[in-house]
């Protein structure tokens, strides 16, 4: 009991009492100052209480809402369908998403719609089964996820238009260029003894060119096949790996390109690994000023996360440009001095990403030499 009566008989508030009101009015402005709508109903779906965001939420003062349906505040073709499961909630109350799966509105008082979550909690079920809804309003998220829709579709569709380009690009465009190719061999055999060296020279300047394009066009259909395949996993030696790529690059006898280090085991696709660690070792060759040099390669492996280091002795890049050579199409070099499409380190950077990874440039001239590093995450299943 938590009455007692005084000596004359009139009724006062016990110790136990005084303590319970703080409490009560504590609780009282909790739930009055909650960002969440909330609203009590008892089991014949009347509302008994709302707070001050369910009024501004549904836009009614709550002596319009009290001794009302809950389904007031629910668009009319709702309505026959929530008084069955308000219905079975209350045969069996335990805490639960209401039409969980399903896409549920609540209607202003000025009749508008907005997207809605409900949670619908029991109480007081050993005196007088009440239910309390917690209501959400998800505007703000529907607009995010239709906005991440849209933009899914977009890359879609993008990604379509890529794929599409690279087949063109394959197939109606390589075959011109190879006949411009053999065109230019036949032009150069049947002038070449009477031919100027300018002549020559410039033959070989649209020889040169003609690789150039047929470069870009091999590298653009790379790009765009960059995910497409599924291969499975498997553990790669990184040293095999790179006595390949020294094997297809074939450098000059004074260039010597090696694994430094421990190499461990990796897990992962092999052919990505292998384009990467290809272009960043035909970068190091083809971009060396000197007829001699050296090129590391170099590997931790921590918690399922790779970090390799390609190392050479080159001239070194310029802090500036550390971003820029990743853009596509971006080239440090003039194009006559070094044959580049300006695609590799783009798909390098892409492949690297593709497998939870990054990729950046260790480099500050004029002290000489590029260390390009990059993570490799190994899958998780």
């Amino acid at each position: 009991m938590i009455q007692e009566k005084d000596d004359t008989g009139e009724v006062c508030l016990t110790d136990d009492h005084r303590a319970a009101r703080p409490l009560e009015d504590r609780f009282a402005r909790v739930v009055e100052s909650s960002t969440i709508a909330l609203v009590v109903a008892g089991p014949g779906g009347l509302i008994e209480m709302v707070n001050r965001q369910a009024e501004r939420m549904f836009g009614y003062d709550r002596e319009e809402l009290l001794d009302r349906p809950l389904e007031v505040l629910m668009p009319e073709r709702f309505r026959g369908g929530h008084v069955a499961l308000r219905d079975g909630f209350f045969a069996d109350q335990c805490s639960r998403a209401m039409g969980e799966g399903q896409d549920l509105y609540g209607l202003r008082k000025d009749g508008t719609e907005f997207p809605l979550e409900i949670g619908l909690n029991p109480v007081d079920q050993d005196v007088r089964p009440t239910v309390l809804a917690s209501i959400v309003d998800i505007t703000a998220r529907r607009r995010i996820e239709y906005e991440r829709e849209q933009q899914r579709l977009e890359l879609a569709r993008s990604n379509a238009d890529l794929e599409e380009f690279a087949y063109v690009a394959s197939h109606d465009l390589k075959a011109p260029l190879r006949a411009i190719s053999h065109l230019v061999e036949w032009i150069a055999e049947d002038i070449e003894v009477t031919a100027s060296t300018e002549t020559i020279d410039n033959l070989k300047l649209l020889r040169g060119r003609v690789v150039r394009l047929q470069t870009l066009l091999d590298g653009l259909l790379a790009y765009a096949r960059i995910g497409k395949s599924r291969v499975s996993f498997e553990p790669v030696d990184i040293a095999e790996v790179v006595r390949d790529v020294v094997a297809v690059l074939s450098p000059p006898p004074s260039f010597v390109v090696e694994c430094e280090g421990e190499m461990p085991l990796l897990r992962t696709h092999r052919t990505p690994i292998l384009v990467v660690l290809q272009n960043l070792i035909s970068n190091g060759l083809k971009h060396h000023d000197r007829a001699e040099g050296r090129i590391t390669v170099s590997m931790t492996l921590e918690k399922g996360v790779a970090e390799l280091r390609v190392a050479d002795d080159g001239p070194g890049i310029a802090p500036r440009f550390h971003e820029k050579i990743f853009v596509i199409f971006q080239t440090l070099a003039s194009r006559d001095d070094v044959e580049s499409s300006g695609i590799g380190l783009a798909i390098v950077k892409k492949r690297v990403e593709g497998h939870g990874g990054r990729i950046w440039v260790e480099s500050n001239p004029p002290a000489r030499g590029t260390t390009m590093v990059f993570t490799w995450k190994e899958p998780t299943a």
